[in-house]
């Protein structure tokens, strides 16, 4: 059954994270990455009391990136496709996270097998009907075409990422059983209305006054999200709003502070990028 899982891969944040975001002209310290490890940690141990079971990765100094695993593959029912990430420094992520499928998890891998194809994880959403592939500096056609052929049970569509969004998941969440969520911005609404237009399938939505807060993960009958003190505007919406939309009962989990990303369309990385999701059956 869809968003029904019983593993997720995460990996460890590398000390090397902290010189990365400086170079990329974000702030950090040392009292942030400290911060930053805890609230991973407690992520973490959010899912595992959710029922699934972790497979942690150390960091990898030599890749400060590694930490955003959701970049470097897409499971699908058993089928493990192997993203390209841009730049070619994210290579040894997506060869790490290859071998921990083949070795702990036994997916059926898939490889690009095309040059030119572009694609991360995180513009490839996964609606449990269909598949939506965003298409932005991270993501191509050629990647997208990729991603249909190697889900081909699904209608695959394609959208623009539009700005100042970096990712498609940036933008819009699955938030329940045929719910998607997503904000009231200009850019928001532009990209509900993409996406509209290229489904096969209705949604129910849920629009939220603060966009960053449709960055969701629904795991296992739970919705994960931004801490209340980062979306004080939307938490009441989307409470009130799933209970109302969704058929079955719906647990919302207040998750994690999360000040460590900033609530800007400046950040390097939102929470929910940090975690591939595995199915119940995979492993069985």
């Amino acid at each position: 059954m869809a968003f029904q899982y019983a593993y997720a891969i995460v990996s460890k944040i590398p000390d090397s994270f902290e010189a990365y975001r400086v170079d990329k002209g974000n702030s950090a310290s040392r009292e942030w990455l400290e911060n930053a490890h805890s609230e991973c940690t407690e992520f973490v141990e959010t899912l595992r009391r959710i029922g699934v079971d972790i497979l942690e990765l150390k960091a990898e100094e030599r890749h400060p990136e590694c930490v955003k695993v959701d970049d470097t593959a897409v499971i699908i029912n058993g089928t493990a496709l192997m993203c390209n990430p841009y730049g070619s420094h994210r290579q040894g992520e997506v060869n790490l996270i290859r071998q921990t499928l083949k070795k702990e998890v036994g997916v059926k891998i898939v490889e690009l097998n095309t040059e030119n194809a572009q694609v991360e994880g995180s513009d490839v959403l996964f609606t449990g009907q269909e598949i939506i592939v965003g298409l932005s500096n991270h993501t191509n056609e050629d990647g997208a075409q990729a991603v249909a052929r190697a889900f081909p049970e699904y209608a695959t569509s394609m959208v623009e990422v539009r700005a100042p969004y970096r990712s498609l998941k940036d933008a819009v969440g699955v938030a329940g059983i045929n719910v998607l969520a997503v904000g009231e911005s200009d850019a928001a609404r532009a990209m509900l209305k993409d996406i509209s237009k290229v489904v096969s399938h209705t949604y129910r939505i849920i629009t939220l006054p603060e966009d960053h807060a449709a960055n969701v993960l629904y795991v296992n009958h739970y919705l994960m999200h931004w801490s209340p003190k980062m979306i004080p505007k939307s938490i009441g919406v989307s409470c009130a709003g799933l209970f109302q939309l969704c058929n079955n009962f719906l647990t919302v989990l207040h998750v994690i502070r999360l000040k460590l990303w900033t609530v800007s369309h400046t950040l390097v990385t939102l929470p929910f990028h940090l975690v591939i999701l595995l199915m119940r059956y995979q492993r069985e």
